[in-house]
């Protein structure tokens, strides 16, 4: 068990760093940052329970806030997903998902079918970027836009997060 929690940290504090040093600078077409960070919450361990999740998704969305000057937009957002990810993945995995935690993540992403994976990590993240840009804009007048951003957006961080996830995954085997 302190092998999973010394893992949650290491990864917690690589993904700000990375979220916070690189990416939050990388400004595609000056308005565009993809959001790595979102592979924390996409792979954290399912063994640990939905509060210990909340609680640690908390504070890593106001982390990267307090790291970003984004106002709690990011901890929202990240709340948010931490909330119906266990409910995605029963979506998302049916009858393969194990929700008292037996299986990893690396065991999800390959025993499961291109479909699962591409459902699973599109719906993560449209909700976390939906979320985070509704707040960000906070008025329905520029629904266009926060869906055009989201779906920009969402285009980055997923080609980034699926890069990364499978780095991570072989480096665990």
């Amino acid at each position: 068990m302190i092998n999973i929690y010394l893992l949650i940290c290491k990864r917690f504090i690589f993904l700000v760093l990375i979220q916070v040093l690189i990416f939050n600078k990388f400004d595609f077409f000056g308005i565009y940052d993809p959001y790595i960070c979102l592979v924390f919450i996409l792979t954290f361990p399912v063994k640990l329970s939905k509060i210990s999740f909340m609680v640690i998704a908390f504070a890593f969305g106001l982390t990267i806030d307090l790291f970003s000057n984004s106002l709690g937009l990011n901890t929202a957002a990240c709340l948010t997903v931490a909330f119906f990810r266990s409910y995605i993945m029963n979506f998302v995995f049916g009858g393969f998902f194990d929700p008292r935690g037996l299986k990893l993540i690396k065991n999800y992403i390959s025993d499961s079918s291109f479909s699962q994976k591409f459902l699973y990590l599109t719906s993560v993240i449209l909700i976390h970027h939906f979320i985070l840009f509704s707040l960000e804009a906070f008025s329905l007048k520029y629904i266009s836009t926060i869906i055009y951003k989201t779906l920009i957006t969402a285009l980055l961080s997923g080609i980034f997060c699926t890069t990364l996830i499978y780095i991570m995954i072989e480096n665990e085997k």
